[in-house]
């Protein structure tokens, strides 16, 4: 069964990576927070709301989970892919948008951190329409940038 399209012709696949920085003592507290539900359904600012089809909203993440994060101008219904000691990603649905399923339509996002235990990478591939991707790049630089603060 399929969960996603092929990229469409009107648009092109843009991949977003962010590394950030953390002290080694810090990591394995921010890894375990990127893996619980709570992290991403508690503190959404209304009407953002981030809630999963088990109805639980704290405790670690499962593979194969249905989620949903959505609030005006932004629907991304995915499920959880790999849980591992250094990697998570979630499959994003055929159907999942940002702004609008014309101009943004996200298809995977991942977190790892690297084996010093010091770095951590978002990385979020989307389709998008090719004469929005600066403005995509540079926003999610600053939305990433400001989620490190949330993770502490």
């Amino acid at each position: 069964m399929r969960n996603q399209s092929d990229c469409p012709q009107n648009m092109k696949v843009s991949i977003f990576t962010k590394t950030l920085d953390f002290p080694k003592e810090e990591m394995e507290l921010l890894w375990s927070r990127l893996n619980k539900r709570e992290t991403f359904c508690k503190g959404q600012p209304f009407p953002y709301h981030v809630e999963f089809e088990t109805g639980l909203s704290e405790g670690n993440f499962t593979e194969g989970e249905l989620n949903i994060h959505h609030g005006p101008m932004l629907s991304v219904h995915g499920t959880i892919g790999s849980i591992a000691e250094n990697y998570r990603s979630l499959y994003y649905f055929y159907g999942s948008y940002v702004l609008s399923f014309r101009l943004v339509r996200p298809t995977l996002l991942e977190f790892s951190r690297n084996e010093n235990n010091d770095q951590l990478t978002v990385k979020l591939t989307v389709f998008i329409k090719p004469w929005f991707e600066g403005l995509w790049k540079f926003g999610n630089g600053l939305f990433w940038s400001f989620f490190r603060g949330t993770l502490k």
